[in-house]
């Protein structure tokens, strides 16, 4: 079963400081303006999502019913409840017995990492919009991107619905990245449905 991280590194760094000065030398004044607002320390680098899709306790082999699943060609999927180091729960759906062409999805539900840190992937990334959701359009450095395709889905702060397609036989009609990145699509949008119908 084909499993794939994707790689990256995006570093952010905020510093704070303060100011303090000398205390008035006679009480303060009875009345006093309201302190101002918290300044945001943390901003999206999408836009406003259409809605929060949490994905804790989400089991991503329910993300595709069975008759979906059967439209696209796969098995029934297999989860891996280890799936990365952020113990992400995922599920690999693939053809089996030699049937041509060779393809396989993979959904994993990331609660503890942004879609954003995708962004920071040492393949070329492009944001994109997924069933409505931004998501960052990217393969593995280590595979073959003209027969693979990743989206890192911005469902909710904080985490990604990461979804993968891969022909790594290269014998799926005119394979090439945007192919591959198209049939990723497809799945996500799918799934997003379901995800909907399962947050809800």
């Amino acid at each position: 079963m084909i499993r794939a991280q994707l790689a990256g590194l995006l570093g952010s760094a905020a510093l704070a400081f303060g100011a303090a000065g000398c205390a008035p030398a006679s009480p303060p004044p009875a009345t006093s303006s309201p302190p101002p607002p918290p300044v945001a320390t943390t901003s999206s680098p999408f836009p406003p999502r259409p809605a929060e899709l949490r994905l804790d306790g989400v089991d991503p082999c329910a993300l595709l019913t069975p008759a979906e699943v059967a439209r696209l060609g796969v098995d029934q999927g297999d989860r891996f409840d280890d799936a990365d180091q952020f113990r992400s729960l995922s599920c690999d759906w693939a053809n089996s017995g030699g049937v041509k062409p060779e393809k396989s999805w993979i959904a994993r539900a990331i609660v503890k990492q942004g879609a954003d840190y995708a962004l920071g992937n040492i393949a070329p990334v492009q944001v994109v919009k997924v069933g409505g959701f931004s998501a960052v359009q990217t393969s593995s450095p280590y595979q073959n991107a003209e027969r693979q395709c990743i989206l890192a889905i911005d469902v909710a702060q904080g985490e990604q619905l990461r979804v993968q397609f891969d022909n790594r036989a290269g014998d799926f009609p005119g394979i090439n990245h945007q192919v591959a990145c198209q049939q990723a699509s497809n799945a996500a949008e799918l799934m997003l449905q379901n995800l909907r119908g399962l947050v809800h």
